[in-house]
């Protein structure tokens, strides 16, 4: 306190009061006549230890005595630190002062009691100030005139204390600049004050602050040796010594951490080399799986369709046998029944050029039977029956060029041969059925030499791509009226021509609804149909791509525009390649 004793004498001030941030009172300065009077002043030091900047004015409790008071905050770098208080009593030597020469009169008002006033009969006589939003008001005080104006100043804690302006005369607005510029000299009175007490304060606490707080960013950078020395016996040496205290600690984890993390790092390498070894190996494993399984579906696959085709190729070739055995005996008998009856027929001529009147019983049976259409019939019957059995022998022939199961090894053959009897056998889906009709087959055959191949796959292949393509026709049809067939019928193209010297190519076309872009690149995958279940397996294309491309060495091939029909293409070798390998495995597949 003896250090703010001749700040307060210097500036002339009833009070100096520094609080500290918990709202404690550090140090405290009054002039004797305040000495023992109790201020409302708790709210004004919580405002101070928060480190508000404002100005106030207090009341003591006994409500004879007012204060203006001015807060100002002190701070370090990082918090508040608490405020300062600096006061004067609002008294009649204060007033007189802020009056000076001047003729208007001051008198304060405190919960509605004058406190202080330049005119002594202000005090002591009974009237009324003005309201403090009514304008300049005329007053009557011991008798004597003024114009009077209230203002009110609003404190911290919502005290409020009422100036009343008393004046004679006109030079009101002067003594309102002096009153004014005496508050401006207050507040540079406690500018200055809170300078010279931030200043101490700084030397006191902040720097050493400052220093525990540069040494905790060294500590948190990773700087293990960072140590404070501060000596004393106050709460920042207490807490720069836990600092170091903590330093210590987290040196001696620093160094067990760094061992662990040697042996962790460690263990790290040698887990990772193991986990990407094991990995490599699941991978390779993964990938033999994989190429294991597809072998197989393909095995499964080309088993399962060499098994269909071989049981359809026995029963084909039976029942083409079963057939031929009584077809030749028609066939054979045919001309001779012809004969016979052309015998009778001339016998029966004679009999009515010898006995032109023949009895009347006799007469009856001619008409009977109608003679003359008997005749002329009998040659159009014998005639339609030997083109049936003709006929006959040409399916049959057929079924057995399809099956060729006396050809499973590979040797030359005619393709267009292969192609028509594909054809004969699927002569009745070609026809016209309910409201739609037929089903056009246009052939345009070129000149092909004899190509060696597996003549039942081949077949085989030439059954799938055609069934494929009725199919489509007759799922497009259901789609469109009978107009629009008529205007464009369902039709198949088949054509066949050289490449070269050493290929030759068959074109199998069709004008349907076609295939969607999204499902050309699977129509060769094993199991992939879009037809319903029941209907299709998927099996068909996969194996037809197996035997053109593994069992040929050819190509195999669908071009397609949505809603322009599609177009399958068969290039293969006129001679097939002859090698070790590969005359095993053809031979194997043509013989499951």
């Amino acid at each position: 306190m003896p250090t703010y004793l001749p700040l307060k004498e210097s500036l002339q001030l009833d009070l100096i009061k520094v609080i500290d941030k918990k709202g404690e009172v550090l140090a405290e300065v009054r002039q004797k006549e305040l000495a023992h009077v109790q201020f409302r002043d708790s709210a004004v030091n919580e405002a101070a230890s928060i480190g508000m900047d404002l100005f106030d004015i207090i009341a003591a409790k006994n409500k004879k005595s007012s204060l203006l008071v001015g807060l100002t905050s002190v701070k370090s770098t990082q918090e508040i630190l608490g405020g300062v208080i600096v006061g004067q009593e609002i008294s009649e030597s204060v007033m007189t002062q802020i009056r000076a020469r001047a003729k208007t009169h001051l008198v304060t008002f405190q919960n509605n009691q004058a406190t202080a006033s330049t005119l002594k009969t202000a005090k002591t006589d009974d009237w009324q100030p003005p309201e403090i939003v009514a304008p300049p008001t005329k007053v009557t005080i011991a008798g004597e005139r003024f114009i009077a104006k209230s203002m009110q100043i609003t404190g911290f804690n919502t005290t409020t204390a009422k100036i009343v302006l008393l004046n004679p005369v006109a030079p009101l607005e002067e003594t309102q600049k002096k009153l004014w510029l005496c508050i401006i000299v207050f507040s540079l009175s406690g500018a200055v004050v809170f300078s010279l007490v931030v200043t101490k304060v700084i030397d006191l606490v902040t720097r050493r602050i400052m220093d525990l707080t540069a040494a905790t960013k060294k500590l948190a950078i990773g700087d293990m040796s960072t140590r404070i020395n501060l000596v004393g016996n106050d709460e920042i040496s207490t807490l720069a010594q836990s600092f170091n205290d903590m330093a210590e600690q987290i040196y001696l984890f620093w160094l067990g951490q760094e061992e662990a993390y040697q042996q962790l790092d460690l263990y790290n390498q040698n887990l990772e080399q193991k986990v990407e070894k094991r990995t490599q190996e699941l991978s390779d494993n993964n990938i033999y799986l994989q190429q294991t399984l597809q072998e197989l579906q393909r095995t499964q696959t080309q088993m399962i369709q060499s098994e269909k085709m071989s049981s359809l190729g026995q029963m084909v070739a039976g029942i083409a046998h079963e057939i031929n055995n009584p077809v030749t005996f028609i066939h054979g008998n045919l001309q001779h029944a012809k004969g016979y009856i052309q015998d009778l027929l001339n016998l029966i001529e004679l009999y009515q050029q010898y006995y032109p009147e023949p009895p009347e019983e006799i007469e009856d049976e001619i008409e009977t039977i109608d003679l003359d259409y008997l005749k002329s019939d009998s040659e159009k019957i014998f005639q339609s029956m030997q083109n049936g059995s003709q006929r006959i022998s040409q399916i049959v022939l057929s079924l057995r060029n399809f099956s060729r199961l006396d050809e499973s090894d590979c040797k030359k053959v005619d393709i267009h041969e292969g192609i028509d009897s594909t054809l004969l056998i699927l002569h009745s889906r070609l026809q016209s059925e309910n409201k739609y009709p037929e089903i056009k087959i246009i052939k345009k055959y070129s000149y092909l030499p004899l190509v060696e191949c597996y003549p039942s796959q081949l077949n085989q292949v030439l059954m799938n791509i055609l069934m494929n393509a009725i199919d489509s026709l007759q799922d497009y049809n259901q789609k469109r009226t009978i107009e629009k067939i008529k205007l464009n019928p369902s039709c198949i193209h088949i054509t066949t021509e050289i490449i070269d010297e050493n290929w030759i190519k068959i074109k199998i076309a069709d004008n349907g609804a076609g295939i969607p872009q999204d499902i050309l690149p699977k129509l060769f995958d094993p199991f992939f149909t879009t037809k319903e279940v029941g209907k299709g397996t998927g099996l068909g294309l996969s194996v037809s791509y197996q035997i053109v491309v593994d069992n040929h060495g050819g190509k195999l091939s669908c071009h397609s525009t949505y809603g322009q029909g599609a177009e399958f293409i068969i290039e293969i070798p006129i001679n097939q390649l002859k090698s070790d390998s590969n005359s095993i495995n053809q031979a194997a597949i043509a013989n499951i």
